[in-house]
């Protein structure tokens, strides 16, 4: 081979990979699979299937043409004679791989309803017992299944191999001093290509989450190529299973039953209608440090605060975690975050969470969550749609020629886009609508095309807060603001030092209901957690919410115990009316606030539960 022949020979080897996972893959798992759908399957789906997922597909075309690139190198250098043989036994090793893995996970969707991913090996552990449910007939099927899927990819390897070796290899032509130093620049740069592709060009890289685009996971489990899906489980341990046991599940349930009451009457209304239009801002990073009417000593947000004082506010609200990917969980799943881990990377465990979306599409609204970034940053795709929310509208989706910055659209084109949005959807329909805006201007750099404040932190708050007041504007204009309730929350807490920067204070953030559909003005004092939206909501909209295990109706009889929990690397923080504890879970030691029996019990006892009911799910 010449310094070029082998780039060109790797470069149709991964042509064929990609053209293989979208002729043989694709068509057999839809095919196999296709009753699994929950609606009528489209020739539009089938092409958002495949436009979607060919990431995934590029993305393991350029895993297994990496042997082959470094092959060709060698024997461009070497004049090896064994590339040949070389090649057919990695085709034949790739072959019997990719066969079984596309079988296994086409024949185990119908049973499973998820990719195949690293937890089959569990079931691999005892070939007896992972046979036994199967009849020999079945067995046998999928045996020839296999073989025959297998057989396609590795005769289409082989094809490509020979061809593209027969076309670009030129007889007795020597490589001349200068190729060496070719050969081995033009694999490192061909190597850099295979890994941009494999990692993508965002911010993050890539994740399963790319691929989905749909509110039927069947569409979005068809699109995901299942190779793809298996390398990255096996990247992403299960962090759950016995983890924080120290004491009986009895003893842990006795406690945490007065914490997270699941059933109660509200005791007063804070909506004057239980089904109003319902608007829910996630704020990225806005701590109560910066909103005066919370007691903040960095003033940045006027009309948030002009909203709390016509609305209802709740003065003491914990932030759950500290990034978004707990916020999201949090809010929309009334979920707690984690010390060790993030649930939103399991994504075989999203659609068993509670989603506040779902219970409310499931009651006849229209969901639709809304941001101006990258959604597949940290699988806000797959949770965004498993929570509930059936349309997802994202930078990709949005005009060009807007203001952005690094993470995406500023805030205030996309709050425009989301009035336009309800107002547009309260003429044609006369369904309820949940919207979901997540911002992303108060993010490093803190970069925002409006000057206001001297400080580039504050000035990017007072930017979403003059975006926000924009909104709010054409709301009452358009009327659609006379049946809306809008709740203002932050994902987390600003990851920033500050002068007073003790956990509590860090953790405590703004939580507003507003709107016309809103009995205002009200003030609730008492200490809750970010978590307790959903329930709390519901249960003022008099639908249940019992299956939010960690969400507290605080209108509630049944709230008895106020307090907020808050969780950030290895440690967890408890905050009720009589102050705070802080614990670092590694060391099982008070690293702030009241070193208090009753607070270190309570935290002990909901990390048992939490963890054991995601191991559960």
């Amino acid at each position: 081979m010449t310094a070029l022949s082998f780039l060109l020979s790797a470069a149709g080897y991964w042509l064929f990979c990609v053209a293989w996972f979208s002729i043989v893959q694709k068509p057999m798992f839809g095919l196999y699979d296709h009753c699994c759908a929950t609606k009528p399957i489209s020739l539009r789906d089938i092409a958002a299937i495949y436009r979607h997922g060919n990431v995934s597909d590029c993305i393991i075309a350029s895993y297994l043409t990496a042997i082959p690139l470094l092959i060709g190198a060698i024997g461009s250098m070497t004049a090896m004679t064994g590339t040949t043989t070389a090649m057919t036994i990695y085709n034949a090793i790739i072959s019997l791989a990719a066969g079984l893995l596309v079988t296994a996970d086409t024949a185990l969707y119908r049973f499973w309803k998820y990719k195949i991913d690293a937890s089959v090996f569990v079931y691999l552990k005892s070939l007896k017992g992972a046979t036994a449910s199967v009849s020999t007939t079945y067995l046998a099927t999928g045996i020839c299944a296999w073989l025959l899927t297998s057989a396609t990819f590795f005769l289409g390897a082989q094809a490509t191999v020979a061809v593209t070796t027969g076309l670009l290899t030129f007889p007795d032509a020597a490589l001349p001093w200068w190729g060496y130093p070719a050969v081995v620049i033009s694999f490192c740069v061909a190597v850099g290509v295979l890994f941009m592709v494999i990692r993508g060009l965002g911010i993050r890289p890539n994740n399963p989450s790319i691929c989905y685009f749909s509110s039927d996971p069947f569409l979005n489990h068809w699109a995901l190529n299942p190779a793809y899906n298996m390398i990255y489980s096996l990247s992403v341990k299960d962090e759950f299973e016995g983890k924080f046991r120290t004491m009986t599940d009895e003893e842990a349930a006795s406690v945490t039953s007065h914490l997270f009451p699941t059933k109660g009457t509200p005791q007063y209304r804070i909506l004057n209608n239980t089904r109003p239009d319902i608007m829910l801002v996630i704020w990225e990073s806005l701590s109560a440090e910066y909103s005066g009417f919370f007691g903040g000593s960095s003033p940045s947000t006027p009309n948030l605060d002009a909203l709390a004082r016509e609305g209802v506010a709740f003065t003491d609200c914990t932030a759950s975690g500290f990034r978004t990917d707990r916020g999201l969980v949090a809010v929309l799943s009334g979920y707690p975050a984690q010390p060790t881990t993030s649930v939103i990377r399991y994504t075989r465990k999203l659609p068993n969470l509670p989603g506040l979306a779902r219970s409310l599409r499931d009651a006849g609204y229209e969901t639709t969550a809304i941001h101006g970034g990258d959604l597949a940053i940290m699988h806000k795709n797959d949770y965004y749609l498993a929570s509930g929310h059936s349309r997802l509208i994202a930078q990709k989706d949005m005009p060009s020629g807007l203001d952005t910055c690094k993470w995406g659209i500023h805030d205030a084109p996309v709050m425009d886009l989301t009035a336009k949005e309800i107002i547009r959807h309260r003429a044609e329909s006369d369904a309820p609508c949940f919207i979901t805006l997540q911002t992303l201007s108060s993010h490093e750099p803190f970069e925002v095309p409006l000057r206001q404040k001297e400080d580039d932190v504050c000035n990017s708050f007072a930017y979403t807060d003059h975006a926000l007041g924009n909104l709010v504007d054409q709301l009452k204009a358009s009327g659609v603001w006379d049946n809306l309730l809008l709740i203002v929350v932050a994902d987390h807490g600003l990851n920033l030092p500050r002068p007073v920067d003790n956990r509590r204070t860090h953790a405590h953030i703004p939580l507003v209901m507003a709107g016309g559909a809103v009995n205002g003005p009200k003030r609730i004092d008492l200490p809750i957690s970010q978590t307790d939206i959903a329930a709390t909501l519901l249960g003022q909209m008099d639908l249940p919410h019992h299956d939010f295990l960690f969400s507290r109706d605080v209108t509630a009889d049944t709230y008895t115990t106020p307090s907020g929990i808050h969780a950030f690397h290895n440690g967890m923080m408890l905050a009720d009316s009589d102050g705070y504890t802080v614990v670092d879970t590694m060391l099982d030691k008070v690293t702030e606030g009241d070193d208090t029996p009753r607070r270190r019990n309570q935290i002990a006892a909901t990390l048992q539960q939490l963890y054991a009911d995601l191991s559960r799910r």
